[in-house]
């Protein structure tokens, strides 16, 4: 079951904010932090960022890929908490609603672009420190179509 989630996010680690429908009405950190809630975009606005983002247009290209070959257990999930790119809601969430792991790694990857600015970096970065060598070999690949997307006109 997933829930819409509110735009708003956290200036200390990029917390979305509060998710409409579970029963904590909370708006605060997973971590603790006391950090200032953003007021929430506008979804003109949002919709242009989509577009225009190289990242999120790599998790695109790559989705089936990525959802069949990436192991959110093994490592990527929490590195991904550790590091304040996704909520502890979230990450018991994605551990609780979802029995396979490709509907882990889907669920993740649906979230991982409303996660903040960095979270597609410590995305790659997790897949590379998990050392599998598949996740590595993904890792590569989604750092080479972000630099060659970058040196398009």
């Amino acid at each position: 079951m997933s829930f819409p989630v509110d735009r708003s996010s956290c200036s200390v680690c990029n917390f979305n904010g509060s998710i409409h429908g579970s029963s904590s009405s909370s708006s605060l950190c997973s971590h603790g932090g006391s950090g200032s809630i953003n007021t929430a975009v506008t979804s003109a606005s949002a919709s242009s960022t989509q577009k225009s983002d190289p990242h999120r247009s790599v998790l695109l290209q790559c989705y089936v890929e990525l959802k069949s070959s990436v192991n959110v257990e093994d490592h990527v999930l929490d590195y991904l908490y550790s590091n304040f790119v996704i909520s502890k809601s979230l990450r018991d969430r994605i551990r609780s609603d979802c029995t396979t792991a490709e509907s882990k790694a889907g669920m993740l990857l649906d979230e991982l672009p409303s996660c903040g600015a960095s979270a597609f970096r410590e995305f790659v970065d997790a897949l590379i420190a998990s050392k599998t060598s598949v996740h590595q070999k993904l890792a590569k690949k989604l750092m080479d179509m972000v630099k060659n997307d970058q040196q398009s006109p």
